[in-house]
């Protein structure tokens, strides 16, 4: 496993800066080209960083995180009321995002998800404050996989912090953690397909009707090797099939708060996820509504974008959303 926890010297960043401006092309009305660009530019990433990101898609990390800091943020506007205005995307600090997204693999974006954006605005909202989505604040997000109810789910998940907030903690809980902590019986249980899940609840906006119905499965929680684990779980949308599987979410649900890493996301910041090795939530916290709350900017990658080659238009990015 990797070292989980990258500082970038002040010449790194200047370089990072360098290569970000060549992403001239607009992410939202010309995506091809904008990835195409973080492509290429994502060739000349300093050393470092560029080794960090290979052993972290090769192995994972401990804490099931990579996180750099100190990347430059470049001028940031306000933090928006809502995720309607798409402010993050034209930040120097979602350019150097883009560069580490296409070093790993390929960007990706979801219809149903930000509007079909490359990079979506979390940021708290007053009307989605209770929500089990990216706008909340004021309930914990519960753990979860990122998509745990699409096949074509992102392998990692990149959030790029504009501002922090001290009281927003991400969490984090490995598979290999949670394995190390159940016996043979549970983990051979896991690895059966005895869960279902609906879809989120942002998905669902506007009535939308999806190809593969409205609840998912039944799919196992645990896949993999023994000694690399890989996990789907969502707190809040899987049901066990029957009492006893059942009753074995509720263990893992529970180990969840003794087994988390956790980690304060501060701005300059980028976190990766591998979303097979890792669930994640986040922590409640309280927020001002005067522009200068938490402000982090969310991106997805694949290892494979062929796979999603039925799902999306052309050479679009975004995954239809009936397909999610």
């Amino acid at each position: 496993m990797t070292a989980w926890h990258v500082a970038v010297t002040p010449r790194e960043a200047r370089d990072l800066t360098r290569l970000a401006a060549h992403l001239t092309a607009n992410p939202t009305e010309d995506p091809e080209s904008f990835c195409r660009d973080a492509k290429r530019a994502a060739r000349q990433l300093p050393n470092r960083i560029a080794e960090a990101l290979q052993d972290y898609r090769r192995w994972g990390s401990v804490s099931g995180m990579l996180v750099f800091s100190g990347l430059p943020v470049g001028p940031l506007p306000p933090t928006p009321v809502d995720n309607t205005s798409h402010l993050g995307e034209r930040t120097l600090l979602a350019r150097i995002q883009a560069l580490f997204n296409e070093f790993l693999g390929h960007m990706l974006a979801y219809e149903a998800e930000g509007a079909g954006r490359l990079f979506q605005d979390m940021v708290p909202a007053r009307t989605g404050a209770t929500s089990q989505t990216s706008l909340s604040s004021s309930v914990e997000l519960e753990l979860h996989t990122e998509q745990a109810f699409s096949q074509l789910r992102p392998d990692y998940l990149s959030l790029a912090c504009l501002r922090g907030d001290p009281g927003a903690q991400t969490y984090l809980m490995t598979a290999a953690d949670l394995a190390a902590r159940l016996d043979h019986a549970e983990l051979a249980l896991l690895r059966e397909p005895r869960w279902t899940t609906g879809v989120d609840e942002s998905f669902r906006m506007g009535g939308q009707r999806f190809v593969h119905g409205d609840v998912r499965g039944p799919m196992p929680i645990m896949s993999g090797s023994d000694d690399d684990p890989f996990i789907v779980l969502d707190q809040d949308l899987m049901h066990g099939i029957d009492p006893v599987a059942q009753q074995l979410l509720t263990r893992v649900i529970a180990l969840y708060p003794i087994l988390r890493h956790s980690h304060v996301l501060d701005a300059g910041e980028i976190m990766v996820l591998d979303n097979a090795r890792v669930v994640h939530g986040r922590s409640p916290f309280r927020p001002r509504f005067d522009g200068t709350d938490r402000f982090v900017v969310r991106s997805f990658v694949t290892h494979d974008l062929a796979r999603t080659r039925h799902a999306r238009r052309g050479d679009s990015r975004m995954v239809a959303a009936q397909y999610s």
